[in-house]
């Protein structure tokens, strides 16, 4: 297995046990044994749980956010909130694994990465593509 195969393994075993067990109830060990490695490979690619955790939230932010761009095809402003509004519903329906790794609580006594700070960020780039939309299609995005 090549180092990038085994970081998408690695990846996709670590999405797999957030999902089901929460930031906290996931431990290094568990990815390295279900992935049939040593914990330093692990470490290696990560540098420790919180990369790892970071890199799973960042890929479903990312997922998220690219579905929610391809839904809005419609031309008034109101009909974009809706595809929006679905686009986010779809997700939660494809990718219910994701979406809880999404909603838990984050790393105890992290200052990023928390629950707020996630759904904040989210908002934040849902409510700027709405308005890269909206300007483009002459709306007001206010």
């Amino acid at each position: 297995m090549t180092s990038a195969e085994r970081r998408e393994q690695l990846i996709e075993i670590a999405r797999a046990l957030f999902a089901e067990r929460g930031f906290e109830g996931t431990s290094i060990e568990e990815v390295a044994a279900r992935a049939e490695v040593s914990k330093p490979i692990v470490y290696e690619h990560f540098g420790g749980k919180e990369g790892l955790y970071a890199v799973v939230v960042d890929r479903e932010v990312q997922q998220l956010l690219t579905m929610m761009r391809s839904s809005l095809t419609a031309g008034h402003p109101r009909e974009l909130l809706e595809q929006a509004a679905f686009a986010l519903l779809d997700y939660i329906e494809q990718s219910s694994d994701g979406f809880r790794i999404l909603v838990r609580d984050s790393p105890i006594g992290s200052e990023t990465g928390s629950f707020v700070s996630i759904i904040g960020d989210i908002a934040s780039r849902v409510e700027h593509i709405l308005a890269e939309e909206f300007l483009g299609r002459g709306f007001d995005a206010k």
